[in-house]
């Protein structure tokens, strides 16, 4: 049978490995991880967050800070989770960065990172590197 209505996006979509054998009734804070490693979302609209089998509202139940997501109220003990990724490509993440200047070039780990550059006149501007 044929898909009726919109066709599916393009892209991988991937489910998270879980995190409810942290949810003890007080931690609000878990660590995402895909395949063992560190998962960076892009933003929380891009999670489809399941507890106890109720849909959660990015920015509202949840917030992603980094490679953690971030729940308003703790989940209780035993409560089932799961979250899948709806937007993701199928080329390996950028984790390094080149920086060439006059007396060589630094290599810089992006994964989660943050940096600041300073301009000529000396303002400082903070960059952050999020890639999932």
């Amino acid at each position: 049978m044929a898909l009726i209505g919109r066709q599916e996006s393009t892209g991988a979509f991937a489910k998270l490995d879980s995190i409810s054998s942290g949810f003890n009734g007080s931690n609000t804070s878990f660590n995402l991880t895909l395949g063992g490693r560190d998962y960076f979302a892009v933003n929380p609209y891009t999670l489809l967050v399941s507890l106890g089998g109720i849909i959660q509202q990015p920015l509202i139940s949840f917030t992603i800070v980094e490679n953690r997501i971030n729940f308003a109220a703790a989940p209780p003990a035993g409560t089932d989770s799961f979250i899948v990724v709806l937007a993701t490509t199928n080329v390996e993440p950028l984790r390094s960065l080149t920086i060439a200047k006059r007396s060589g070039a630094h290599n810089l780990d992006l994964h989660g990172r943050t940096m600041a550059v300073k301009d000529r006149s000396g303002t400082v501007h903070p960059i952050g590197f999020n890639l999932a």
